[in-house]
């Protein structure tokens, strides 16, 4: 029924931000849970940004990628996306099919780095399509992915030293990067 609904829905454009929430099914983590056999779990979401003719060739590579990792994806979709032009870290360089993955990931150090490897090759399936990934939802990326996704990086780290020298506005995510990207 869900799909049914879906394709009838085809071409419709929706304007209220209302339509593109889902819920999940009541107990579905213990559901999944009894399926892993109880291991503690939960889901990291990442979106990934690829040009819209190349959307099929990702969606073909990324299933190849996930299939080999033997990871679990529990909730996906595509949605378009137009430029973001007002952010100095702009997410979207032009309209681009936006896929969002939610993966679940086993709070082992094993678990967390299966997650990790595949988040990182999905990223690595967007950058030669002059691709991104949504910069905040994980950790993750590699420095050498951040900089392709993001080339404007250093200097939003600069602009932050010149504007608030003293890192009276500050966070856990920007000490991350700040660190992360210290040497280069």
């Amino acid at each position: 029924r869900y799909s049914d609904y879906y394709l009838s829905t085809n071409g419709q454009t929706y304007w209220s931000d209302t339509n593109q929430l889902s819920a999940y099914l009541p107990n579905y983590a213990r559901k999944i849970r009894d399926e892993i056999a109880g291991q503690e779990s939960s889901l990291i979401i990442t979106e990934i940004y690829v040009p819209r003719p190349d959307l099929p060739n990702f969606l073909a590579q990324a299933a190849e990628l996930l299939r080999s990792n033997r990871t679990i994806v529990i909730y996906g979709t595509v949605r378009l996306i137009e430029k973001d032009d007002e952010s100095f870290l702009a997410w979207v360089k032009d309209s681009y099919a936006c896929v969002i993955f939610n993966l679940l990931t086993l709070h082992t150090p094993a678990g967390i780095e299966a997650s990790a490897r595949s988040f990182r090759g999905l990223i690595d399936l967007a950058v030669p399509r002059s691709g991104s990934y949504y910069l905040t939802y994980h950790k993750f990326a590699k420095p050498e992915q951040i900089m392709a996704c993001y080339p404007q990086f250093k200097q939003f780290l600069d602009l932050k030293t010149k504007y608030d020298p003293s890192d009276r506005f500050q966070s856990d995510w920007y000490r991350y990067y700040r660190k992360l990207l210290a040497s280069r």
